[in-house]
């Protein structure tokens, strides 16, 4: 049995695909397997894979495409590997990748998600110089992403037999894979190397509209079973903390994002399942961005020291500044 599985689907991607498996053929790491699911391709991606003969791939050929959930359980389902690593077809892993992120799960067995980041190029494979994301502190990544989804898919390793028993992918692609990261992360923590681990390509094929749009309605049904994990109901937060992240500030007044900020604040102190300090610092910082941005000037500092939320330890110095700016605002 090989300690990681890599899991490819591929779809029309014959101008992308060889240079895919090029980079997990040319890990440092080599004990794999490398399991390619071709859903129902029609422009020769196939014939490109077949021209490899290396004895760790295996070809899933499905000659009728039936989408990327059901692409994605099956190998999935498919795999054998104590550890599942992830990669498109239409992006490169950098050399050291499964090396790094198989060794750092095994000395972490608390760790059920493992990620990286993305050195973003183009159609033509040429480097942009630009990373996907952000860099996170490790103690945050909890709460970011609580908020939103900080994995890089392409470069996320993860324990097989934990994915299996949460019941793997579900049908909500294209946003499948972020709905079992969620449930993933609730059994344990999550680690993101602050370097690329892949290349990530960007082309028109990324994303279409229509997919963008499904991707926007599963968002939702997502974030509900965030909320529910955290110990929070959406279905009298859910819509609210929807329009919060979406910063659709207008369809719910200033009292009603208090209420719903500070029920996710008493939430988590039941059950503990985000780092408080954290998570109370970022519940706090997004109350001051709506007072900012919707209570007029003189009232802002009233709204600002509310006591539910308001903590002097975790603010920042300007925060500290324009609170006191506008206490003394209202005081004439």
């Amino acid at each position: 049995m090989p300690a990681v599985s890599v899991l490819m689907l591929a779809y029309n991607v014959h101008g992308y695909i060889a240079d895919a498996i090029q980079s997990v053929l040319d890990q440092s790491f080599q004990d794999f397997e490398l399991i390619i699911y071709n859903d129902g391709s029609t422009d020769g991606t196939v014939n490109v894979v077949r021209k490899f003969s290396d004895s760790r791939i295996r070809l899933i050929d499905n000659p009728v495409n039936q989408g990327l959930s059901h692409a994605r359980q099956a190998t999935l389902e498919a795999a054998t590997g104590k550890y599942v690593a992830i990669l498109d077809s239409d992006d490169v892993s950098l050399p050291d990748r499964l090396q790094k992120q198989y060794h750092f799960m095994e000395q972490h067995p608390q760790v059920m998600l493992c990620g990286g980041n993305a050195l973003i190029i183009d159609e033509e494979s040429n480097k942009t110089g630009e990373l996907l994301h952000q860099i996170y502190g490790h103690d945050e990544l909890k709460v970011r992403f609580f908020f939103n989804n900080i994995l890089v898919n392409s470069c996320v390793m993860f324990r097989r037999e934990k994915a299996l028993q949460l019941g793997g992918y579900r049908d909500r692609a294209p946003a499948e894979d972020y709905d079992l990261f969620v449930r993933l992360a609730d059994q344990g923590a999550i680690y993101i190397f602050n370097e690329p681990l892949v290349y990530y390509r960007i082309h028109e094929a990324n994303i279409s509209q229509s997919k963008r749009d499904a991707a926007i309605a599963y968002l939702r049904e997502i974030k509900d079973e965030q909320l529910r994990l955290l110990g929070s109901d959406p279905q009298q937060y859910g819509a609210i903390f929807d329009a919060l992240l979406w910063w659709r500030i207008t369809e719910y007044s200033l009292e009603e994002f208090f209420t719903m900020l500070v029920a996710l604040k008493d939430a988590n102190r039941l059950t503990q399942k985000l780092p408080v300090r954290l998570f109370e610092r970022e519940l706090y910082t997004r109350w001051y961005n709506l007072v900012l941005a919707t209570a007029p000037k003189k009232q802002a500092s009233s709204y600002l020291l509310r006591k539910e939320l308001f903590n002097s330890s975790n603010l920042t110095f300007k925060q500290a500044r324009r609170i006191v700016k506008s206490w003394l605002r209202s005081l004439f």
